[in-house]
């Protein structure tokens, strides 16, 4: 059974989402994640199947102002 990640990015809590969905959001290394099976909230840095999907500010700074605007319609 796939797993159904939820996501929370500051106070905002978004999703459900496949791992197909998650990753292709760009995630932030403040970011936070629960699915079934975990006890809390999780930073997605602890957890390695998530973690290379980390956006560092650099790759972050290839979008547009729009694109970062509307970046939570994805």
């Amino acid at each position: 059974m796939e797993k159904i990640y939820i996501l929370r990015k500051g106070k905002l809590i978004i999703g459900p989402f496949n791992i197909s969905k998650i990753t292709k959001r760009g995630l932030k290394i403040s970011d936070k994640v629960w699915y079934e099976g975990l006890e809390d909230w999780t930073p997605v840095a602890e957890l390695a199947h998530l973690a290379p999907c980390i956006i560092t500010p650099s790759q972050s700074s290839n979008t547009s102002f729009f694109q970062k605007v509307f970046a939570f319609l994805k």
